[in-house]
């Protein structure tokens, strides 16, 4: 006697498509903590005058002050370049597409931006001239601190406010530092305190918000660059801010959906800032 299994007729069976996912990004941190200036209409760049500084010296009583000081100005010049990224949506595409193309669409590119751009801030870590630590070392609570010592105790220390930005398993390695005692004389009770908000993203050392993100990208010996910073060390440059498009191509049947952005990610003072270089391998335990 013959039988019909449903493998017999898959053929003639629907299959049900569920509820789109898109794939999650990092935070982006650089153009919330680098020193923000938006072009005007007709402006081609942006000119950052700096002054010197003078020496005042001792006088005499009744001695005419004769020796003048002279202003010195330095100053640098920056300019934008657009990026951009597109998606094309066909017309028999979008009839056949249960999800929203347009929206899916705009999300895809406008997360595609975004990583790019935190991304261009990001590699300006690697090109500071002074830092701490070095390849094929573990990040350390004290590394962050000698950074921050250096800013402060310079010449001409660093503007405030500070910001650290981390790898997220650099990050990891200070909170292994505090949850295990035997490497740390922190008092059991800020050891508690400081765990209980590790995910909430309140971290805050030697009175310097951490920002953690995975767009940090490793080298091929898993080493990485974070940084501990003025927010006048870097500049994000707006020539324009992100701007989606949607187009209908007659011909192409389908329309062209994309985001073009005109910025740049600058080191405006090396002097502000100091690269914290450590391994990056993922944490086994």
């Amino acid at each position: 006697m013959g039988k019909t299994t449903a493998a017999d007729l898959a053929a003639g069976q629907i299959a049900m498509v569920g509820q789109a996912r898109y794939t999650y990004e990092h935070r982006t941190v650089c153009t919330q903590l680098f020193d923000k200036h938006t072009l005007g209409p007709g402006e081609k760049s942006l000119y950052i005058p700096k002054f010197a500084t003078v020496t005042a010296k001792d006088l005499t009583d009744g001695v005419d002050m004769t020796e003048a000081q002279s202003l010195v100005i330095t100053g640098t010049t920056h300019t934008t370049d657009e990026a951009g990224c597109k998606v094309i949506i066909t017309k028999k595409l979008r009839n056949q597409l249960k999800e929203d193309a347009y929206k899916a669409a705009g999300k895809v590119v406008g997360n595609a931006i975004a990583k790019k751009m935190d991304q261009d801030g990001l590699t300006l870590f690697s090109s500071i001239s002074g830092g701490v630590g070095a390849a094929n070392t573990t990040f350390s609570m004290d590394l962050m601190r000698a950074g921050i010592s250096q800013l402060y105790g310079q010449s001409e220390p660093a503007p405030l406010p500070l910001y650290c930005v981390l790898h997220p398993y650099q990050y990891d390695d200070i909170v292994n530092e505090i949850a295990t005692p035997a490497t740390t004389t922190m008092a059991p009770e800020l050891q508690v305190e400081f765990l209980r908000y590790y995910y909430r993203g309140n971290e805050k050392l030697f009175a310097t918000p951490i920002f953690v993100t995975g767009n940090i990208t490793a080298d091929t010996a898993d080493d990485a660059y974070g940084a501990v910073f003025s927010k006048s060390a870097f500049i994000y440059l707006v020539g324009w801010e992100p701007e989606n498009w949607v187009e209908y191509d007659p011909s192409l049947r389908g329309w062209e959906i994309g985001i073009v952005a005109d910025y740049a990610m600058v080191e405006e003072d090396d002097s502000y800032a100091r690269y914290l270089l450590t391994d990056v391998a993922a944490p086994t335990g």
